[in-house]
């Protein structure tokens, strides 16, 4: 057995090791990138890249640069290559071909006739080997009419180190542009140029940015500009498209009546209506910068039996409407991109609906079935409504919530293998599925294993109380006269985040999906005779991160169990790791989830 769960443990730290060794420092490095956007006088605009990469290693060409990817819409941009080609690492040019050039239809595209006629060049890089350099220089050309205001998004950093980079923006003169960096102290030098104000961003040694589990991409250096003089002049251009005017066919308007109509429960009828839309209505994950920040109607979109995310909760806040409840859509937006003076709907980082019911505001995804109010798992963002009619800029604010998980249980294991008992369970926040529960009761069956009987004793938006009757056959791992028990333990806890360790050397802070605590108390009735080989735990840990505590004793033929712990933190900085492990390692030791018996000879 021990030899089977060597190698079982050998391939585990093979696989880690081969993930966290993936896209390193070392794979390629960009010696210097370029990149231009420019507002011409008619209108339309340039964005024009040029790129020199040294590739460091075999998977730098096979898995990550061999090949640039450019996605446009042929009806208003074209692409003009300047120059493509390699340098080899004896110093030979080699040209990128013709048939190097190659037009495709962009995945997120596929089964969208609306959106066939985006088009993805992909440029495949030539003469490509370890010390080569990939040099390309395009523009890529919009017509006027494209977007309707000039702006956009900068990401400083790669994956890999730069050592040069310039971000450069030209506007005729007359015009200022408006512009916000995050999380990196630098500005702009102004200069004119032919008529054209010049704003330049010049960046050097740029270590890359982590992709290690954790990682908070919000906290990336970025750039954030826009020729609107404030969001106020990006928002109401954006909603004036007739999208926002929530209109509806016949069809459209008797299927949510109709839904309304077999469901005589309020927030039933609103899950039922937006099931439909995230079931029925297929979702394209295009982003709205390829589709010029454009959005086709609720008609359109339910004619045609798919859409975007912005377009699918256009339509389900439509139907919402015509069911007779308010209802709006609303984009989403982190509290650090939030900022009036800068007009770029970059900024947008997901939508959703607000809908205003008899016990308050919910938030709920057209793309995704909801187990609770989607404000709860959005804390530090913002919601903007998105409606043409309104004269000011309306946002509400994610609640600051954590979530809890208690068990609590009297349990007792017989001779012949069967654990029974009566788990008493809470979940609040975000861990609470509160809709879930609403639609059907049996779903706490998930909140454990083998469960014969669901009592729920409380059923609200922030709290759900419920028992659960456990009887489990066969509840023990046997190994000759060893007996291993798995403690019962929420599968939707800190465990269920899929990470147990920190990467050698990382520095970037690490992201936690949510301030959270889980408590599990449990006394566990052993049969007479059975020993407790594991050993007993005592371990109590409070610091800056929060609070654990793991203890199991032993009195008489009764295990007393307790697992606790309290994350007050979701945003764990580089000097707090060790406290941080002070937690996490204990709470993530699989030697501390499970108890080691021995049974009577």
């Amino acid at each position: 057995m021990m030899k089977t769960i060597s190698k079982y443990l050998l391939l585990v730290i093979l696989i880690s090791f081969s993930f966290s060794t993936f896209a390193q420092d070392g794979d390629a490095v960009f010696n210097k990138i370029v990149r231009e956007y420019t507002l011409n006088e008619d209108g339309s605009t340039d964005f024009r890249e040029y790129k020199e990469l040294k590739l460091l290693s075999h998977l730098s060409f096979h898995r990550m640069y061999g090949e640039t990817f450019i996605i446009f819409d042929p009806v208003y941009q074209e692409i003009v290559i300047h120059e493509a080609y390699t340098i080899m690492k004896d110093g030979k040019k080699v040209v990128v071909p013709d048939n190097a050039f190659n037009e495709v239809l962009p995945r997120a595209a596929a089964h969208s006739a609306p959106y066939n006629r985006l088009r993805e060049l992909v440029i495949t890089h030539t003469g490509l080997e370890v010390g080569a350099t990939i040099y390309l220089d395009y523009t890529l050309k919009t017509k006027a009419g494209f977007m309707s205001t000039f702006m956009g998004e900068e990401l400083i950093r790669d994956i890999v180190p730069i050592n040069e980079k310039e971000v450069i923006i030209r506007i005729p003169e007359g015009k200022e542009l408006h512009y916000k960096v995050l999380h990196l102290r630098t500005g702009a030098e102004l200069s004119q140029e032919n008529g054209m104000n010049v704003y330049t961003f010049n960046f050097s040694s740029l270590s890359p940015y982590s992709r290690e589990w954790g990682t908070d991409h919000e906290l990336l250096p970025r750039l954030f500009f826009s020729s609107a003089k404030d969001l106020d002049r990006a928002y109401f251009p954006f909603v004036a498209q007739p999208a926002f005017t929530f209109q509806a066919n016949a069809d459209m308007e008797a299927r949510a009546k109709e839904i309304k109509k077999e469901n005589k429960d309020e927030l039933k009828a609103i899950l039922a209506i937006q099931k439909m839309v995230v079931d029925e209505i297929a979702t394209w994950n295009l982003d709205l910068r390829y589709t010029g920040f454009k959005c086709r109607t609720p008609k359109e979109v339910w004619s045609s039996n798919g859409g975007t995310p912005l377009e699918k909760n256009v339509l389900l806040a439509t139907l919402l409407k015509k069911a007779g409840y308010t209802a709006d859509p609303v984009a989403i937006i982190p509290d650090r991109y939030y900022d009036k003076k800068v007009g770029s709907l970059y900024i947008f980082d997901g939508f959703a609906v607000q809908v205003r019911t008899i016990s308050g505001l919910i938030y709920l995804s057209a793309t995704a079935k909801s187990s609770q109010d989607l404000a709860l798992s959005k804390t530090g963002k913002k919601f903007l409504v998105l409606d043409g009619a309104i004269e000011s800029l309306k946002t509400y604010n994610a609640p600051a919530t954590a979530s809890e998980i208690i068990y609590h249980s009297d349990l007792s294991l017989s001779a012949d293998d069967k654990l029974k008992g009566k788990l008493f369970v809470k979940l609040r926040g975000n861990a609470n599925p509160y809709f879930s529960l609403y639609l059907d009761s049996a779903y706490a069956k998930r909140y454990g294993s083998n469960i014969k009987e669901v009592k729920i004793n409380t059923l609200e938006m922030q709290e759900s109380i419920f028992d659960l009757i456990l009887e489990k056959e066969n509840a023990c791992e046997q190994y000759g006269e060893y007996a291993f028990l798995n403690i019962p333990l929420s599968r939707s806890g800190i465990s269920s985040w899929g990470f147990s360790y920190i990467e050698s050397g990382r520095q970037s802070p690490i992201s936690l999906k949510e301030r959270i605590t889980e408590e599990y108390h449990y006394m566990i009735e052993l049969p007479e005779g059975y020993e407790l080989i594991s050993p007993e735990v005592n371990l109590k840990v409070e610091n800056t991160i929060g609070k654990l505590e793991i203890t199991v004793r032993k009195e008489g033929n009764v295990v007393f169990i307790t697992r606790d712990i309290s994350l007050e933190k979701d945003l764990i900085q580089y000097n707090e790791f060790d406290a941080f492990n002070a937690l996490w390692k204990p709470w993530m030791n699989p030697s501390f989830q499970k108890l080691i018996l021995k049974k009577p000879e």
